[in-house]
């Protein structure tokens, strides 16, 4: 090979490796609310132990891949918070810090009878975000679990030092699609909401008191100090606070979620015509004003639109980056694309 040409050739190469890091996808999922997935289109479905590769893995995420299909109502435990703690607390005093490999057999047989529990948990819901790709949904950015922070107590702020830690309770892709049809909506019901650039941002609504129903789940990924404790001893620069839990006990997957101090669901409008999903452009669609920098548009009626893997409501309250406007639409950002809405869908009309 030529001189010049290899020199062309390896300049091309360096270009490539610079490019990689541009195109990577995303680490945290654009979701900012339930949807109705279509799981028919799902590769990971069948795969109950997702991509775990030991042992304690696998049985993990079997558990954490639980449906909804047999469980049954009647004779649920109702719960507090100190009733949960309660509940968990002898097997939590003899497992401090230890994983599912290193437990004795009569604490594998306390874990196997505690973890076959359906329970219902109360609480208030004051932060709400998407979880980051795990082995459980196969290392999928979009098809996540939903991560609910749910506390003894209301709160008008998010989470800080000095606050009692949450129960963590979680929403799988395998039960999102039966609470999404129950009509409630996290935007609604949760105080605030953590964004994929890891920013918490107000909900405009107040955290509600809401009862959880699902499987009790032993997360010994997360039994450790800097992720168990009483009370959050500091915030770091993501916002994540530590300790961020009570005990590595969750509820997980949920399987039922309902409000108990209010309406907090929204209902899609049948007279609204769907909002139609477009590519995310660089410049205002023909006819349209650029709108000034950060503005926000709020929902303040109900509007189905298209998403990748299915469809899903937008709740009214939701507040979205403004792209464009004209006489009659209001295109915003929503998930990483821009979305065209009806104008007297927001608070534009």
């Amino acid at each position: 090979m030529a001189i010049g040409n290899l020199l062309r050739y390896l300049v091309g190469l360096a270009l490539i490796g610079l490019a990689i890091p541009a195109q990577a996808q995303p680490r945290i999922s654009e979701d900012r609310d339930l949807k109705e997935w279509d799981l028919s289109k799902w590769d990971c479905l069948d795969r109950l132990e997702g991509t775990a590769k030991t042992p304690d893995g696998m049985e993990r995420n079997r558990g954490k891949n639980r449906s909804a299909d047999k469980l049954a109502r009647a004779a649920v435990p109702e719960m507090d918070t100190a009733a949960f703690l309660k509940h968990v607390s002898s097997f939590d005093a003899q497992t401090v810090g230890k994983r599912r490999k290193d437990l004795t057999a009569p604490q594998l047989e306390q874990l196997a009878a505690l973890e076959k529990q359906v329970v219902s948990f109360t609480g208030y819901l004051v932060l709400a975000y998407a979880g980051p790709p795990e082995s459980t949904n196969c290392g999928s950015v979009d098809m996540h679990d939903w991560h609910l922070e749910v506390f003894e107590k209301p709160s008008n702020h998010a989470p800080q030092i000095g606050d009692p830690t949450p129960i963590i309770c979680e929403i799988t892709p395998r039960t999102q699609n039966g609470i999404f049809r129950d009509k409630i909506r996290l935007q609604a019901l949760t105080g605030f909401f953590r964004a994929p650039d890891l920013t918490v941002e107000p909900t405009g609504h107040r955290a509600h008191r809401i009862r959880l129903t699902g499987y009790l789940l032993w997360d010994d990924d997360h039994n450790g100090k800097a992720d168990i404790g009483t009370t959050i001893e500091a915030v770091g620069k993501n916002g994540y606070h530590h300790p961020w839990r009570s005990t590595p006990w969750e509820i997980h997957p949920v399987v039922k979620i309902e409000a108990l101090d209010g309406p907090a669901t929204s209902a899609p409008s049948p007279s609204l015509p769907p909002a139609v999903a477009a590519p995310i452009v660089s410049v205002p669609l023909p006819g349209a004003t650029p709108p000034p920098p950060q503005e926000n548009v709020t929902i303040v009626e109900a509007v189905r639109i298209k998403i990748q893997y299915g469809q899903t409501v937008l709740p009214p309250g939701l507040k979205l980056p403004l792209v464009s406007r004209n006489a009659q639409t209001v295109t915003v950002r929503y998930m990483g694309q821009a979305v065209t809405l009806p104008l007297q869908s927001t608070d534009l009309r």
